[in-house]
């Protein structure tokens, strides 16, 4: 599940990930949205048993919505597309 929940936004994961959550994507507030919010997730949740991903490192479309997959949206009504990204990377997955 966790190797899923970072490369949902590539295939072939996106098929394993649906199928994982019941045939639909998670709830918008429990995606992958946001480096930041993971990182807090990882460090100060004792709940939270993820680990990063090699694939983190190298594969810089799993930051990127490039298929328009539905995410949906956040309470605020943010829309969940691409992953935000720490504000050192000028917005590009590839640094």
């Amino acid at each position: 599940g966790t190797v899923l929940y970072y490369l949902m936004r590539v295939e072939p994961y996106t098929a394993w990930y649906v199928s994982l959550q019941g045939g639909h994507f998670d709830y918008p507030d429990r995606l992958f949205r946001s480096m930041r919010i993971a990182w807090q997730s990882c460090t100060t949740s004792l709940q939270n048993v993820g680990e990063l991903i090699p694939e983190l490192f190298y594969q810089a479309e799993l930051f990127r919505n490039r298929g328009n997959l539905p995410l949906g949206s956040l309470h605020d009504g943010t829309r969940v597309s691409d992953v935000e990204l720490p504000p050192w990377s000028n917005n590009s997955p590839e640094l």
